[in-house]
């Protein structure tokens, strides 16, 4: 009795298993929309049809939702029990009633949406069947929305007053005294160029501008920190036609319409701008400035009547950009930012020192530990590299003072901790920077950083070869005098070099 009874057993479940095994699979889609009698249903694979829905369904299904559908008939049969769904990323242009105009791979496409409060410049996520927004991913923070910056007052930058006076007159002096600049037309700098070598402050000038516009608006009393969009110029470039125009068209609807609700200043800053805004028709590659540079000036062009919105580019190759963006009216003004000279290394090493433990032998004679690397670094003659031409004549030589950069001097105190934090480690003493922590460190970062010849600009030459400097950069350039690393050599070598220049 008991084997007929497990046989029993046995086939029911078996029957079971045959009738699971033969249903048609369950098939993943989303709903796109729902009417009065009907479903809009957008399947995973693409395809996307309407189906009928009762009253009791249609309280049940919402616009977005995952369901499973039959794959035969087509017809709802439960709510998938995996919610989340993969598609394709997407930035939202626009928002007309319920639905959403979107760039897909360089193509504007209007879609349905299932979010509420959605913005303009989100980041989105569309279904599979690329027919409706179902998810929120965020704003691109690197180029549709505002960054509260730090406090950065202009006393946190050092060496650099000529600059920042020049600033003051072109863009806060306007502010402050608004009557008296009307009268004669005069307006705030709608656009400033900051160029020069690499690490030299461009970025913390830029922060230190829409810091102290704030407080001027808002008053001394009160802390503003500024509002500031930020933008890598590289990271803006996109492969899809129109995805990059869109993506400056966006930075700044941002950035106007955050002036308008907060009636302060807003800084939009480009980094690494030569990138972005190159000399239209070179025919190198694809030649995509030629269509992002003019969706920049038209961005430009429609500030002119919003002085709250303050555009500032910063680039190491100005000679690059295309002169129609750094025209009067656009670009109005133009600032080189050079590397620093012995006051202002000076100044900067001792920003950066100020807060450090230093030995006593790190004090010669008595003297500022900052004044003493100043010195090691502009009045002894540190060779980094020699300018020799193809026959090996020598024409010249750039050394610490030509590529010090304040950067530079950061990683050099940097550098001179580790060695100090590691030397009180083993001592099991307490210790401090020492000078020769400095001296080593400046030689060691110098000797490490092999590709300061990349970072040269058109200042850097003139400093050392004076007329001749555009002359010899352009030489370098087409390969017909080279660069040699100095700090590379072994002794013996520097010994042959030596000879050869007395």
């Amino acid at each position: 009795m008991t084997n007929q009874q497990d046989l029993k057993t046995t086939v029911i479940l078996l029957e079971e298993e045959v009738k699971r095994l033969s249903q048609p699979p369950y098939v993943a889609a989303t709903v796109v929309g729902v009417a009065e009698k009907t479903a809009r249903i957008s399947l995973d694979s693409g395809e996307s049809f309407e189906t009928p829905v009762t009253a009791e369904l249609k309280a049940q299904i919402k616009k977005g939702a995952r369901i499973l559908v039959n794959g035969q008939a087509k017809a709802f049969l439960q709510f998938s029990e995996f919610p989340n769904v993969s598609g394709e990323v997407v930035t939202v242009e626009e928002i007309i009633d319920n639905r959403a105009r979107v760039n897909y791979k360089g193509e504007t496409v209007m879609v349905e949406n299932a979010l509420e409060d959605l913005k303009k410049g989100e980041e989105v996520l569309l279904n599979r069947g690329k027919e409706i927004i179902v998810a929120r991913l965020g704003t691109k923070k690197t180029k549709y929305t505002l960054e509260k910056i730090p406090v950065a007052p202009w006393s946190n930058i050092g060496g650099l007053e000529q600059t920042i006076a020049t600033i003051k007159e072109e863009i806060e002096m306007p502010i402050v005294h608004k009557e008296t600049y009307e009268r004669y037309g005069r307006r705030p700098a709608k656009g400033i160029l900051l160029f020069g070598p690499p690490g030299c402050g461009k970025t913390m000038i830029a922060r230190s501008i829409a810091y102290n516009l704030t407080k001027l608006v808002n008053g001394e009393d009160k802390e503003g920190t500024g509002q500031f969009i930020t933008i890598n110029g590289p990271e803006i470039l996109d492969k899809w036609l129109g995805n990059s125009e869109g993506a400056i068209r966006r930075i700044y609807e941002a950035a106007r319409e955050a002036a308008e609700e907060s009636k302060a200043p807003v800084v939009v800053f480009i980094d690494e701008a030569d990138s972005l805004l190159k000399k239209r028709g070179t025919g190198i590659s694809s030649d995509i400035s030629d269509t992002i540079v003019p969706q920049f000036l038209a961005e430009m062009d429609g500030l002119n009547g919003h002085s709250n919105v303050i555009t500032i580019l910063a680039t190491n190759r100005e000679d690059v950009l295309d002169p129609a963006v750094i025209r009067d009216g656009r670009i109005d003004t133009k600032i080189r930012i050079p590397r620093p000279d012995y006051k202002a290394a000076k100044q900067i090493f001792g920003l950066y020192l100020k807060s450090k433990p230093i030995l006593a032998e790190g004090n010669e004679d008595g003297k500022d530990p900052a004044e003493v690397i100043a010195n090691e670094i502009y009045n002894t003659a540190h060779p980094v590299y020699r300018v020799v031409t193809r026959n090996g004549q020598e024409l010249g030589r750039f050394a610490y003072k030509h590529l010090i950069s304040g950067a530079k001097i950061k990683g050099i105190v940097d550098r001179a901790s580790s060695y100090a934090i590691k030397r009180e480690l083993d001592t099991k003493k307490k210790s401090g920077i020492s000078r020769s922590d400095l001296i080593n460190a400046t030689k060691e970062e110098f000797r490490e950083q092999g590709s300061f010849a990349q970072t040269l600009v058109e200042g850097d030459w003139e400093d050392v070869f004076g007329d001749k400097g555009r002359q010899y950069e352009r030489a370098y350039k087409e390969g017909l005098v080279v660069l040699e690393n100095i700090l590379s050599k072994t002794e013996e070598q520097l010994n042959e070099i030596r000879e050869v220049k007395q």
